[in-house]
């Protein structure tokens, strides 16, 4: 199994990743063989926002089918990386010829939930999203350059925007 820590650095917000995510979301529903529900996450989904140059992509299944969108993203060309740390999220990986990570979840379950919420948040908290791009330059500037060791930096401030985007995601519910 490849190692999940891999070298990390931050890129200027690039106009091209919805398109590289709608591409890749296009592929990945045909190359599996059930109804999946995708969406772009993670902060290439965020306008203006710096991040890794890499697409995150979370597909939604029920359980059941778990064993045949393994078998259709490794098919695709993606490393299956097991949960890679994430109890009930499977983590995939590919990095050629542009770089995604996929994160297959169960649909409307709590690691669902919290990425549209945060996605939504940071899209519209303007104040949010500088928040957290500061946290990851930060982080960056201070040597955390590899993937865990990064993502470990950021822990705190990931858990507090969740944690606000959630409520943000109640409150507007009534």
């Amino acid at each position: 199994m490849p190692e999940i820590d891999e070298p990390v650095h931050l890129s200027p917000y690039n106009l091209k990743w919805p398109a590289l995510f709608a591409d890749e979301a296009e592929r990945i529903a045909s190359g599996v063989p059930i109804q999946i529900a995708v969406e772009h996450i993670g902060s290439t989904s965020v306008a203006g926002l710096a991040a890794k140059a890499i697409i995150d992509i979370m597909v939604g299944i029920q359980a059941q089918h778990t064993e045949s969108v393994r078998r259709g993203l490794r098919s695709l060309g993606y490393d299956d990386l097991g949960e890679a740390g994430v109890p009930g999220r499977l983590y995939f990986r590919k990095r050629i010829p542009h770089a995604f990570n996929v994160h297959v979840v169960h649909q409307d379950g709590p690691i669902w939930k919290s990425n549209i919420a945060l996605r939504e948040y940071l899209r519209h908290d303007s104040e949010a999203a500088r928040q957290y791009a500061e946290v990851k330059r930060s982080a960056i500037e201070s040597g955390a350059t590899m993937l865990l060791s990064y993502s470990e930096y950021k822990r705190e401030i990931v858990t507090e925007l969740i944690t606000r985007a959630m409520d943000h995601s109640q409150a507007n519910r009534h």
